[in-house]
């Protein structure tokens, strides 16, 4: 039994970190072009161009879609009110220090005391699922 449930929180963690990874990448692919305006279809039709053609981004959505794969794989083998707090608590986790070492983003004090408590509302829920 102990290892069904570590099988089921390793593909937590491999979706929330392919998440992570393909945001990374859209990140770092959109830091490259600018904001994105899409008020026409002409803009529309040169959004669908910058994603085809900046290989960061178009990668971000490559894997996002892969991520989906895994997501079911959790859907499948977990209750959902369950598997979507631990997700989005193990994302949230990921991006911020992400944020903070790869980006180079500022994270305020108040962000890392909402960390701690999103991480203590993570073992609440571990407990009970």
């Amino acid at each position: 039994m102990i290892e069904y449930l570590t099988g089921r929180h390793v593909l937590i963690l491999v979706a929330a970190f392919g998440a992570l990874l393909s945001q990374t990448l859209m990140k770092r692919g959109l830091s490259q072009g600018g904001p994105i305006m899409v008020a026409s279809v002409e803009q529309f039709i040169a959004l669908i161009l910058r994603i085809l053609t900046t290989p960061v981004l178009l990668l971000g959505y490559i894997l996002s879609f892969l991520t989906g794969f895994i997501w079911l794989a959790v859907l499948s083998r977990m209750n959902l009110s369950y598997a979507v707090p631990m997700m989005t608590a193990t994302y949230f986790v990921l991006l911020l220090i992400t944020s903070t070492l790869v980006l180079r983003e500022v994270v305020t004090p108040v962000h890392w005391a909402g960390t701690l408590l999103i991480i203590a509302g993570m073992f609440l829920i571990a407990r009970v699922g």
